[in-house]
């Protein structure tokens, strides 16, 4: 999502308030842009006949918990997340839905799980948060039993659009977030990494991620803080080019998105 303060989601469990944090997954979940994405993720994963399902970096659990509506009855559906709060929300979000899925706290770089012990493998919005993307992308394959299918969907921040008349400055604004993410070009290398780590049969697909103004502002209050710090942007320049883009919005002008990549794969 255009602006996103990575750092800030990937470190839930050390924020005096995480719901605000929470709130904000919500809101980002609920764009159409974004919908339309899990949808495509849910019918690349091809549920039919599957018996146990991992969501890697599960969040908040509603993919996890939206899998477990699709799966045959008796598969097994487990989420896992390196927050302890994530995954706190996520297990009372399912027992309220009534929904039968297993939450575990737990790092996507050494997966608590034996070898080939699940047959579809969902990531989303996960190895951009994460220091070492293709240690990742290994242990779900090791986790993968042979013709397992695995999804990710992945933002690149690198494709961030902006409608600003000061170009220089938005483009700047742009290139910093993408730059300091861990992983900001993570979307269009997730082809590449998948064929290096031995998954076949992989597709992509692109998908442009509509956010609002309020969204925007939300994420981008750390990175613009910083933007100064580092003394890339005065104060002046930054109070400026925010004071524009509200304007924009007031007269109904906002435009923002990224885009995500969509990979489908099979372990060989």
């Amino acid at each position: 999502m255009i602006g996103a303060d990575l750092r800030a989601f990937a470190a839930v469990d050390d924020a005096e308030d995480p719901v605000p944090l929470i709130r904000a997954l919500d809101v980002g979940k609920s764009y159409p842009g974004m919908r339309s994405a899990e949808a495509a993720i849910m019918a690349a994963l091809r549920l039919d006949g599957a018996r146990a399902v991992l969501d890697v970096g599960c969040g908040l659990g509603s993919d996890a918990i939206g899998t477990a509506a699709e799966v045959a009855p008796g598969a097994r559906v487990t989420g896992i997340d390196v927050s302890r709060t994530m995954v706190a929300e996520a297990g009372r979000r399912a027992a309220e839905a009534g929904a039968d899925v297993s939450f575990v706290c737990g790092s996507a770089l050494d997966l608590p799980f034996a070898d080939g012990e699940f047959d579809r493998c969902r990531a989303q919005t996960l190895l951009q948060h994460l220091p070492d993307a293709p240690r990742a992308i290994a242990e779900i394959a090791r986790v993968l039993r042979p013709g397992g299918r695995a999804v990710a969907f992945e933002f690149d921040l690198g494709s961030t659009v902006l409608d600003h008349p000061d170009r220089a400055t938005t483009r700047t604004v742009l290139d910093y977030v993408a730059d300091a993410a861990l992983q900001g070009w993570i979307g269009r290398q997730l082809p590449r990494l998948y064929r290096e780590a031995g998954f076949t049969d992989i597709t992509v697909e692109p998908h442009l991620v509509f956010n609002d103004y309020a969204f925007f502002l939300f994420t981008m209050r750390r990175p613009l803080a910083q933007l100064v710090k580092d003394r890339v942007l005065t104060a002046r320049q930054v109070v400026s080019w925010k004071g524009r883009l509200e304007q924009m919005h007031a007269e109904g002008h906002y435009l923002g998105g990224t885009t995500g990549y969509l990979v489908s794969a099979t372990r060989t």
